[in-house]
């Protein structure tokens, strides 16, 4: 039996952000950890996406990277948003091309003054596009 998820509009990063990395999510109930699920379509006609191959849109690595960053802010919720601090490990397995889905499952353990993030991307055919392991930190007065 499928679980049956009730997806929230995400609200705007409140960060400055080269794009709203996330359209959808909602958070997962967990003990010790804290998990999402987030989603965004790559819209070839997004500015920050028109030039990244004229004809053949990509979601750059990098915004993967931003869309973990943002989905981070949802998961956990704090007063000001987690720090990404370190990328353990990143693998961009597949492309995301204009039109396609990327969710991103992100499960976040506490890990002294942040979190340990593991995040694993698929597209809608299932294919998994990427494999994130990275460390954030909570945001302090000097960041």
């Amino acid at each position: 039996m499928t679980a049956v998820h009730s997806w929230d509009i995400a609200p705007p990063p409140r960060a400055a952000a080269p794009i709203a990395a996330v359209e959808l999510w909602y958070r997962e109930p967990a003990v010790d950890e804290q998990r999402a699920t987030v989603r965004v379509t790559v819209d070839g006609q997004e500015p920050n996406l028109r030039g990244h191959f004229p004809g053949l849109a990509i979601y750059p690595g990098v915004f993967v990277i931003e869309t973990l960053e943002q989905a981070m802010a949802l998961t956990v919720q704090t007063e000001r948003d987690p720090v990404l601090r370190r990328i353990d490990s990143v693998r961009f397995l597949a492309p995301l091309l204009d039109g396609d889905e990327l969710t991103l499952a992100v499960v976040a353990v506490p890990d002294g003054d942040g979190w340990r993030v593991t995040a694993i991307g698929t597209r809608r055919d299932g294919s998994v596009t990427a494999r994130i392991k990275a460390r954030f930190e909570r945001a302090g007065d000097d960041d």
